[in-house]
């Protein structure tokens, strides 16, 4: 009984190492999307319409190439950063991440992509590739964050019932 219990815990932390490998593989990936990203909209190296911008509060994309590398860009290598580290820290690190990712999608095309164009379509399907990203860097964490370190935050309980 005790070596299926310890081939069991063995599987499990196996899968564990292998989400926290993944995680970082995908915040990694993430980062420095967003890091060139960021430089290529800074340097004009990618090119972006000015007309994007009209009714914003941009009046170019300084903002927002600074916002996608240090606010998206950093949290996701800081998250990469300590997700290896085994603490509860790197896991929550990398949920805020994931939620961060997210949420710059959402307000990118909420407050830049109204205006139509020719690149609108290419632009909506990176917004939706990085949001996946996102959720699914978010959906990794969590459940990880729920096997390994919700028992130590809210004991299960039991309930009698009377």
């Amino acid at each position: 009984m005790g070596f299926l219990y310890s081939g069991e815990n063995e599987r499990k932390i196996m899968k564990h190492k292998l989400i926290r490998i993944t995680l970082v593989v995908l915040e990694v990936f993430v980062a420095l999307g967003a890091v060139a990203g960021g430089i290529g909209l800074l340097t004009r190296a990618i090119p972006a319409s000015l007309e994007g911008l009209q009714g914003s509060p941009f009046v170019d994309y300084t903002i927002p190439a600074l916002s996608l590398m240090v606010i998206v860009g950093g949290s996701m290598l800081l998250a990469a950063a300590t997700i290896l580290s085994g603490r509860e820290m790197g896991v929550l690190a990398s949920a805020l991440a994931g939620l961060i990712m997210m949420g710059f999608e959402v307000v990118e095309a909420a407050v830049i992509d109204r205006i139509g164009g020719s690149e609108l379509l290419f632009a909506v399907s990176l917004q939706a590739f990085y949001f996946a990203l996102g959720l699914a860097i978010f959906g990794l964490a969590c459940s990880l964050w729920v096997t390994e370190y919700r028992s130590s935050h809210f004991p299960a309980r039991h309930v009698s019932h009377v």
